[in-house]
Formats: structure tokens, C-alpha cells, sequence
């Protein structure tokens, strides 16, 4: 495997556990604090306290030894590449990748693999409205005090949301291909695969009761991870390589934009409930 190919492996796998590593201690402080003062049934239970408290800050310093393992690797992966181009020699063999290509510019190859790319992410945005389409005809059905109208604008909003993200590298992808765009391009359905992890046991749940509505469940992971690897044969074929910094960066962004849709969600529900 390539030393790009590597790093950008390693820097993906950073942001993967540093993701799980919040939202799980996150969550076994939450059960912590619920554990103390009481959940939702208000009972309490402070003997399980302490236990959800040791295991939040065990995943937090498995994770901080985790990443930091994979930083240094990522680190040292960088200096060794730096030190390769600056060697006598080496400047002939180095090829400086463009950080903007036009589509004139691709090979027939590299054109095909974005024409894919854009295909796949495309297919991706009709294949998930043709299951929310069908989830809110055989699936869901509208609480008490809400009309079904008011419901369906509930949801389609969120919805719309979700794949503006895809939408905008579907457009950018077409118009001039760029290092950033390509960047997104592996980072949303990273992202969005992680993401899914942590609602997996309810949805999981929700669904053991309505099997098939599984389809909602592993049809978008599918084609999340199609996205994902169209976007590596893309990069390779056009040697457009993203940066390790700017892959944290935009999954950074990323991770908050689709957290900003749950949480904008959940509030927007328990303020529209009469």
C-alpha cells in the first residue's frame, strides 16, 4: 500500500476513534449523572454511579493512547514522505498534484471514476427517499396531536438536511474538481457510518418489530460505504490526495453538522408536542 494511502487509512481511523471515544464516554457519563439523580422513571440508582464514572474515563484514556498511537504513526509517516522529496534526486521523481483540476484535464480513467463517484452519490440521495418515503407509509405513524401534515414537514426537514452534504459534492464533483471537495467526499460517509453505530441498538430494537424496515438500516450503510469507496479509487486515479489535517478538519465539521441535525430534531419535537 502507498504511503498516501496509509496515512490517509490512519488519519480516517483517528477520527473514527475519536469520534467513539466521545460519544461513549459522553454517554456513560450521562448514565453516570442519570445513575445519581435519576432517569426518566426518576428512580435512582447510585450504587451504578461510580461504575458508569470508571468506565467513562476508561475509554477516555484508551482513547487518548489510541489516537496518540496513530498520531505519531501518522507523524512520522509525514517527516519520512518529507524527508524522501527533499533528497537528492527526489525532486525529479515527485510529482506536485494540482489542488484544482478541470474536467478537460482528467484522464479517461479519472474521468470514469468521478462520473462513478457522482453516480453512486446520486443513487445514494433517491435510494434513501424511496425508504423514507416508504418508512412513512408502512412504518411510521403520526402521534397523537400532531396532523399528518405537520408530522411528514417534521420529518422531511431533518431529511433534507441529512443529504444537502451529498447534494453539494454532486455539484462541485461536476462543475471543478477540487482537493477539499474530494475531501468530503471520503469524510461525509465516514462520518455518517460512525454516526449510525450508536443508533444501531435502537433502531435495531425498533425494527426487531418491524423486519422489514431492517432495509432502513443496512441499505444506507451500503451505500454509504460504496460512497466511501468510490471516493478512494477516485483520489487514486485523479491524484488529488487530501491532507491528513484537512480529513480531521472536515470530519470535525462534519460530526457537529449531523449532531446539530439530531439535537435542532429532538428539541424541535418536544417543543412541537401539544
Amino acid at each position: 500500500m502507498e504511503r498516501w494511502a496509509a496515512t490517509t487509512l490512519r488519519t480516517l481511523g483517528v477520527v473514527l476513534i475519536a469520534g467513539l471515544v466521545l460519544l461513549t464516554s459522553l454517554f456513560l457519563g450521562l448514565m453516570s449523572l442519570c445513575a445519581y439523580q435519576g432517569g426518566i422513571s426518576g428512580a435512582k440508582h447510585p450504587e451504578q454511579g461510580p461504575w458508569y464514572l470508571m468506565g467513562a474515563v476508561l475509554v477516555l484514556v484508551l482513547g487518548v493512547f489510541a489516537t496518540a498511537r496513530m498520531g505519531r504513526a501518522i507523524i512520522r509517516a509525514s517527516a519520512t514522505a518529507a524527508t524522501s522529496v527533499s533528497a537528492p534526486g527526489a525532486a525529479s521523481r515527485a510529482v506536485d498534484q494540482p489542488a484544482i483540476l478541470n474536467a478537460s484535464q482528467l484522464s479517461p480513467a479519472g474521468r470514469k471514476a468521478v462520473e462513478n463517484l457522482v453516480l453512486a452519490l446520486g443513487a445514494q440521495i433517491l435510494v434513501s427517499t424511496g425508504l423514507w418515503i416508504f418508512s412513512q407509509l408502512h412504518l411510521w405513524s403520526t402521534p397523537s396531536g400532531f396532523s399528518s401534515h405537520n408530522w411528514l414537514l417534521f420529518f422531511l426537514g431533518p431529511f433534507i438536511l441529512y443529504h444537502i452534504p451529498y447534494a453539494v459534492l454532486i455539484y462541485a464533483l461536476l462543475k471543478k474538481l477540487h482537493r477539499l471537495t474530494l475531501t468530503y467526499s471520503l469524510v461525509v460517509p465516514a462520518v455518517l457510518l460512525l454516526q449510525s453505530l450508536f443508533s444501531l441498538s435502537v433502531v435495531a430494537y425498533y425494527y426487531a418489530h418491524h423486519p422489514a424496515g431492517i432495509l432502513l438500516l443496512i441499505v444506507p450503510w451500503l451505500m454509504d460505504i460504496l460512497v466511501l469507496v468510490l471516493a478512494y479509487k477516485a483520489i487514486q486515479q485523479i491524484g488529488i490526495h487530501p491532507k491528513p489535517w484537512s480529513l480531521i478538519v472536515a470530519a470535525v465539521v462534519m460530526f457537529f453538522y449531523f449532531s446539530a441535525i439530531h439535537v435542532l430534531t429532538s428539541f424541535l419535537y418536544r417543543f412541537a408536542r401539544p
